[in-house]
């Protein structure tokens, strides 16, 4: 799972979590990439060349991806496999949240809508 629901993160100065739905739009209607280090020439997987799957289900972002017979879709399927590579991060636009205060004056924001 790229994202899980209702988990809290400490961001320093606030907290954040992300909503059940805040995904399935942009899902649905965008153009999205799984890219290696946020690096937008090493693309291991689209959606819209359905070798990126993309879901929500009860956990959270489900993610999928079927990275190319190329040196860099090998040495991230290598990494991973060997274990240096065991996590993933994910990029993404704030559509709509919610802002709430917390009862120890902490700040908590709620990702409604993302792409």
């Amino acid at each position: 799972h790229a994202a899980v629901f209702n988990q809290r993160a400490d961001l320093g100065w606030f907290q954040e979590e992300i909503a059940p739905g805040a995904f399935a739009e942009s899902i649905l209607a965008d153009d999205i990439r799984a890219l290696w280090n946020h690096d937008p020439s090493i693309v291991l997987g689209r959606n819209k060349a359905n070798t990126l799957e993309l879901e929500e289900d009860g956990t959270g972002l489900s993610v999928k991806i079927y990275p190319p017979d190329t040196q860099a879709g090998r040495d991230a399927l290598i990494s991973i496999g060997r274990g240096d590579v065991s996590q993933m991060s994910f990029g993404f636009q704030v559509i709509e949240q919610k802002w709430t205060v917390l009862d120890d004056k902490t700040e908590l924001r709620t990702i409604l809508k993302a792409k």
